[in-house]
């Protein structure tokens, strides 16, 4: 099996983080479909064992590709996160397919990793071309027939995912990685089921703005004790002091905040 140098990568720790939904488990590693393949990720020590894509494609979508060094570096400046790092310093960030990445977190709404998880695959399975035995590759966008999501039981997610199967351009959403921060923040929010949160995932895990920060309820929770006294705040100000705070890097300084309180750890405090 060929194998990429993957220095200080995590790969379970990357994939539990709520950034990406298809995978699961499979022997002493991972099976991940993207972009039309299926692939089988394998760790063994600092590199990464892969079968069923190119070198290039599993750098990308792992985050691979980053300056990962300099972006831990840019991090360790804040006293508060360098003391969760040495436990969440293996994390990256995803680069996957935007179009399902906007599905996917269309349908993560008040929901939950294993239900997302069986509405996505549910999703392919209905609609999607067959790639393996028992595995199908995401459906493109195209209008549905009435009712034909009602079996995923997405619940009231089904108009919106119903809405962006009917009104999304694959390249007009591959183009917003060339648009300026707002720009493209605002252009995904046009779409159905598409908020703040949700934009800023998709251009986080797969459009490459570094800058993003999608704010959820654990996040909410970090930034209101980090840096406003556990005061409500709006949660663009808090999305807005992760920029401020990390710039390229607040996408990565957010996801390990998020899996960090996720497994329990205290977030201190910013002096005033």
């Amino acid at each position: 099996m060929p194998s990429l140098a993957a220095p200080g990568f995590d790969l379970d720790l990357t994939l539990r983080s709520g950034q990406f939904f298809r995978f699961r488990p499979d022997g002493d590693g991972f099976l991940l479909v993207d972009s039309g393949r299926v692939l089988r990720l394998r760790p063994q020590g600092d590199r990464i064992e892969y079968r069923g894509g190119t070198a290039a494609h599993v750098r990308r979508l792992l985050g691979l590709d980053a300056d990962h060094g300099a972006a831990l570096a840019a991090l360790r400046r804040d006293p508060l996160l360098a003391a969760v790092l040495p436990r969440y310093a293996g994390m990256r960030i995803m680069t996957q397919d935007p179009w399902v990445c906007l599905v996917s977190f269309v349908c993560s709404s008040m929901s939950n990793m294993k239900r997302i998880q069986g509405n996505v695959e549910g999703i392919a399975r209905a609609f999607g071309p067959a790639l393996e035995d028992g595995i199908h590759d995401f459906p493109g966008p195209a209008a549905l027939p009435a009712g034909a999501l009602a079996p995923i039981r997405l619940g009231w997610r089904e108009r919106f995912v119903a809405g962006l199967f009917a009104r999304v351009d694959p390249a007009r959403l591959h183009a917003l990685a060339a648009r300026p921060f707002e720009e493209a923040r605002a252009a995904l929010m046009e779409l159905p089921g598409v908020g703040p949160k949700v934009a800023e995932c998709v251009m986080a895990f797969s459009l490459g703005f570094g800058e993003a920060c999608p704010v959820d309820v654990w996040i909410r929770r970090v930034g209101r004790r980090l840096w406003f006294r556990n005061r409500r705040v709006p949660d663009r100000r808090i999305a807005d002091r992760f920029r401020a705070t990390f710039g390229r890097h607040a996408a990565l300084a957010q996801q390990i905040w998020f899996q960090a309180v996720r497994d329990g750890v205290p977030v201190g405090q910013a002096p005033r």
